[in-house]
């Protein structure tokens, strides 16, 4: 990497500490930042975009966030690396926009555990694990609390693969249909014929008009006469969304257009568009919605 980019993965891996260290009252502030710097990271978002490729959304999400046969709601992180990454950022972008009701959220799946606050008990299974394997990716050292229920972090001098955990039989669970359906973002269609096929033809319509409204926003970029860094960026975020588009991949669609727009700020000749394009990814969800009810 080059020197920019290394103080720019840096900059990034503070503000996961800063959100690590920080108060409840003011963690969504936090992330709102985590995510900007993302967008503005070119080494994170590309290994963030990586691991979204893989990551099955609706599934994942209904396996981490369950209720136990006893009643209790829990948080299950998925074991694979890339899922952690893709899971940690989907749940952090869904509490931003709103679409997650932050503390109702954490006092739901992170209950109290032997003095540990929730917020501190979601910090441990869901930030830190996502702030270290990105840490690990570009060779920055681990960190860890040094007590569940204190701030104070503690750095590793030689960053250490994860232990694998001994192999236990699970307690059995199920998916709580009232917790799906406030926290997942791409909710399961009705199983008819009917329903699938407005969903394909709403899938259809709204990634051909993103991918007008994104060859619109490439057009403005290309006027930039000025050879800039930041323009770049910009321009390959469009391809793959454009790339995403063609293949209807909406989950793709959905993380870019965050990325887009957090990226573009201050690029005043593409805000408007930039808004539209989000928009319109909104819209498709509120058809998902509906055709769940």
């Amino acid at each position: 990497m080059t020197l920019e980019s290394n103080k720019s993965v840096e900059k990034f891996i503070s503000a996961c500490d800063d959100l690590i260290t920080c108060k409840f009252l003011v963690a969504e502030t936090k992330i709102q930042k985590i995510l900007g710097l993302l967008a503005e990271t070119p080494p994170v978002y590309e290994l963030v975009s990586a691991c979204m490729e893989q990551f099955n959304r609706d599934r994942e999400m209904s396996k981490a966030f369950v209720q136990e046969s006893r009643g209790n709601f829990v948080c299950i992180m998925p074991q694979e690396e890339f899922k952690i990454i893709a899971l940690v950022f989907c749940a952090l972008a869904d509490i931003n926009a709103g679409r997650i009701n932050f503390m109702e959220f954490v006092k739901t799946f992170f209950n109290d555990e032997e003095g540990v606050t929730c917020f501190k008990r979601f910090i441990g299974v869901m930030i830190i694990p996502f702030r270290n394997l990105i840490a690990d990716a570009f060779g920055y050292p681990r960190i860890e609390l040094d007590n569940p229920a204190e701030t104070t972090l503690k750095g590793t001098a030689n960053p250490q693969p994860q232990q694998k955990p001994v192999e236990q039989k699970e307690p059995q669970y199920h998916v709580s249909m009232e917790v799906e359906s406030r926290l997942v973002r791409f909710p399961s269609v009705r199983n008819t014929e009917n329903a699938e096929a407005e969903l394909g033809e709403a899938l259809a319509k709204v990634c051909e008009v993103c991918q007008k409204i994104t060859g619109q926003i490439l057009e403005e970029l290309e006027s930039f006469n000025k050879r800039d860094y930041r323009i770049d960026e910009l321009k390959s975020i469009c391809y793959s969304i454009i790339m995403a588009t063609s293949d209807h991949d909406f989950d793709m669609l959905r993380g870019l257009t965050i990325g887009l727009k957090y990226a573009s700020k201050g690029v005043r000749s593409i805000k408007f568009l930039v808004r539209e394009l989000d928009e319109n990814v909104d819209d498709f969800l509120r058809i998902l919605t509906d055709l769940k009810h």
